[in-house]
């Protein structure tokens, strides 16, 4: 369970299907190039 503190909440944007699985693609006010690579992300509680 992530612990962090949450400073934005996302909205799905699309959704594709996948052989493995499902694709999401997540919209958020975040500029991506501005989350570090490795940074914490929460998704339902998870961090991913």
């Amino acid at each position: 369970m992530f612990t962090g503190i949450v400073t934005d909440v996302g909205t799905v944007a699309a959704v594709k299907p996948l052989a493995e699985g499902v694709g999401l693609r997540i919209d958020t006010a975040y500029d991506p190039e501005t989350i570090a690579i490795g940074a914490s992300i929460s998704c339902g509680g998870v961090c991913l």
